[in-house]
């Protein structure tokens, strides 16, 4: 029959043969595939199944096969955890701000055998004031306590009202004992709650006074000192002019006419 059949009938039919062979081969290739694509998939889930776990679409393959019990998600902040600001303290403690000497001077001058008046006010973290406050002053560097290497502290107040903010240091009654204030600078002045004390004064308490502390320089003041000819206490302004006598004013003119 094949014999009988022109040559290009036999040429179709091949080609048609091998197409048939050639879907045959792809079709079983496929199911391979999709059977050992198939098995770890089925072993996936039961492993999820069996571990009490099901996905989600947010999840997908994020869950946890090995079933931790960890919780990676982040926790709110509640609202009672924050500090309120209605008049109540924000955790910070309170500070001096200093108005005599003003803050703007770093580092004033104070003058020996003088009286110095120190004037404050709070910040807005002062939430307590104190009732009492204790003053002390430092000696500067070189100046230890007797036998050590301690800074030499004295008290300038101890104990005294804070109602009025304001206080009046006298330098000369109350100055270091056995020691005398003299000119130079690295002095310091402290203020501390006297109820904190001086041990915990730079200890944070909200809302109460933290350790003051204000630099100061010292300086003698020789104003009223006797300069070289002049006497002490003279006074330029009130000095008397002397009197010209009116006979002494007509003889000089006599003379000079004469002339």
């Amino acid at each position: 029959m094949f014999g009988l059949m022109p040559a290009f009938s036999r040429m179709a039919l091949f080609a048609l043969a091998v197409l048939v062979m050639v879907a045959q081969i792809s079709a079983s290739a496929g199911a391979a595939a999709a059977a050992a694509a198939a098995e770890p998939l089925n072993k996936r889930q039961l492993q999820i199944t069996l571990n009490g776990a099901t996905p989600t679409a947010d999840s997908g393959f994020g869950i946890s096969l090995d079933n931790d019990d960890s919780n990676d998600s982040p926790t709110k902040t509640s609202s009672e955890s924050k500090p309120s600001s209605s008049g109540s303290s924000n955790g910070q403690p309170g500070r001096i701000v200093m108005k005599t000497p003003p803050r703007s001077v770093e580092s004033p001058l104070f003058e020996i055998a003088s009286k110095v008046k120190l004037q404050w006010d709070y910040d807005d973290n002062m939430k307590k004031p104190p009732s009492k406050i204790t003053i002390r002053g430092q000696m500067p560097e070189g100046y230890t306590q007797p036998g050590t290497t301690k800074p030499l502290y004295w008290y300038i107040a101890q104990n005294v009202s804070a109602s009025g903010k304001a206080y009046t240091w006298d330098t000369i009654t109350q100055s270091p004992p056995g020691y005398t204030l003299r000119e130079g600078t690295g002095y310091k002045l402290f203020i501390i709650d006297s109820d904190i004390g001086w041990d915990n004064s730079t200890h944070v308490y909200p809302g109460r006074l933290f350790q003051f502390m204000l630099p100061f320089s010292m300086y003698n003041s020789r104003y009223a000192q006797t300069n070289d000819g002049v006497p002490k206490n003279y006074n330029p302004n009130a000095a008397s002019r002397p009197k010209i006598a009116r006979a002494s004013v007509l003889v000089a003119a006599a003379i000079v006419f004469l002339l």
